[in-house]
Formats: structure tokens, C-alpha cells, sequence
């Protein structure tokens, strides 16, 4: 059964972007929709195992979850490899994903995080969408396209972060991962804007990159990218109490 939030996810992000800002046909899009669904659903199995294994640094440590996530991504790949929904683009981040674990977990098991590592997850928390963008070319049997992959990497970004603003409350009582939970545990009161800085920064690498697409194009890319996340972020919420937000341990890392 695939879980409501694999739906989620494969509506923001497949159907309202990947789909129509590669201009897919409805034939297409049809050829496409079901094997990015049950991947997208897959992906989250993983979970399971890094939720298990959060009080250990699995760069460290060889246990039962280090085998079982290389155990997961050599079926994972090799699953995909048989649906020829397999390519440099979605190897990349498939690579990513497992960066991101392997960081995520070392923060949560030695809880020690700055604004660089807290922005580089930010970034890389992205891949599984990115995966399923990459999919859509090797399902397609199309090259892909790195200018919209360029364009479309800072949107992903934004479109995280404006679900962590979104969330920050509900996080902090779950004990989960935030970017701006982590930007309140380093400054205080000074994290909105910190956080502003960041979201006016990527905001900024994607009008750089829109430029160079044709100007009858961009209009239509504009509208779609700004509907993942423009009003989600035009309003940062008030920090919080946050004592004991996932670990006492927090330093600014250089």
C-alpha cells in the first residue's frame, strides 16, 4: 500500500513541476506515473532503519542498520535498473540520499551541528524528489536535461525549507529534524533573519539561472517554481522554547 505521503509528494512535486516543466504529453505522463509512485513509496522504507539507528553513527559503526541500508540501496538500484528507470542523474542522487542519511545520523547520534552542515542537509534532503525527476528521462528514454536540473535544484531547496517553517512547531514536539529549529538553537532571536538571508540566497541562484532559458519559457517556469514554496516562505514564524530540542550539544561549526 503506498503511504499518503509518498501521494503527497508525487503530486507537489511530480505532478504540479516535474510534469509540466518538461512538457510532458498526457501519454507520457501516464507512461510515467505509476513507477514513479512506487519508488517514491520505497523510498521511505529506509526510514525505518535510520529512525532505528539515530543514537549511532553509523560512519562509525558496522551494525545491523549499516548492512541493512547497503543491503536497501544495492536492491533499490538494482530494482531500477530493471524498470530501465535508471541514470547518471538518478545515480547521483541516490549518492545524495545516502550523504544525507549518513549526516543526518551523525548529528542526531553525536549531536553537534553548525549553519554550514545544517544548509548542506537542506540541500541534499531533496534527492528523493530529484531521484524522481531523473526517472522521468530514463523512463522517457530521453537525455537529460541539466539546464532545468540547475534551474529547478535551488526551488528544491526552498520548497524544504519553506516545509520546515511550516512544521517547525509540530517538529520541535516530535523531536525531528528542522532547519530553522537549528538556526533558533545557534541564534536565537536573530534567526529569522538568518533564515531570510538563506531563503533570499537561493532564491537569487534561481532567477541567475532562469535567465538563460528562453524568455517565452520563463514566465511559465517562474509560475510553477514559485507555487512550491512563495507563500510558505514570505513569513517566518517566531522562535520558540526549544530546550531539549534533539540533543543538548550544539556548536557553531566553522
Amino acid at each position: 500500500m503506498v503511504s499518503s505521503k509518498a501521494f503527497r509528494i508525487f503530486g507537489d512535486y511530480v505532478l504540479a513541476l516535474y510534469f509540466p516543466a518538461n512538457g510532458l504529453t498526457v501519454a507520457q505522463r501516464l507512461r510515467c506515473a505509476l513507477p514513479l509512485l512506487l519508488i517514491e513509496h520505497l523510498v521511505y522504507q529506509v526510514d525505518a532503519i535510520t529512525e532505528g539507528a539515530r543514537a549511532v553513527d553509523l560512519d562509525t559503526a558496522r551494525n545491523q542498520d549499516y548492512v541493512a541500508l547497503h543491503e536497501y540501496k544495492a536492491k533499490f538500484v538494482a530494482l531500477l535498473r530493471r524498470m530501465r528507470a535508471y541514470n547518471d542523474a538518478v545515480a547521483k542522487q541516490i549518492e545524495a540520499a545516502e550523504q544525507y542519511v549518513r549526516i543526518e545520523n551523525r548529528v542526531t547520534s553525536n549531536g553537534v551541528l553548525g549553519h554550514a552542515e545544517a544548509m548542506r542537509l537542506a540541500e541534499l534532503r531533496p534527492s528523493d524528489v530529484r531521484l524522481l525527476h531523473g526517472m522521468v528521462f530514463a523512463l522517457l528514454r530521453q537525455p537529460v536535461d541539466d539546464h532545468l536540473l540547475r534551474l529547478l535544484w535551488p526551488v528544491e531547496v526552498l520548497a524544504d525549507l519553506a516545509n520546515d517553517l511550516a512544521h517547525y512547531p509540530r517538529d520541535l514536539v516530535d523531536k525531528k529534524f528542522n532547519t530553522y529549529a537549528v538556526f533558533v538553537k545557534l541564534y536565537g532571536a536573530e534567526a529569522p533573519t538568518r533564515m531570510r538571508a538563506e531563503i533570499e540566497r537561493y532564491e537569487a541562484m534561481f532567477r541567475a539561472e532562469l535567465e538563460r532559458f528562453p524568455r517565452a519559457r520563463q514566465m511559465k517556469l517562474a509560475s510553477l517554481c514559485a507555487k512550491r514554496y512563495g507563500k510558505l516562505t514570505s513569513a517566518i514564524p517566531a522562535p520558540l522554547p526549544q530546550d531539549g530540542y534533539l540533543s543538548p550539544i550544539w556548536t557553531e561549526v566553522p
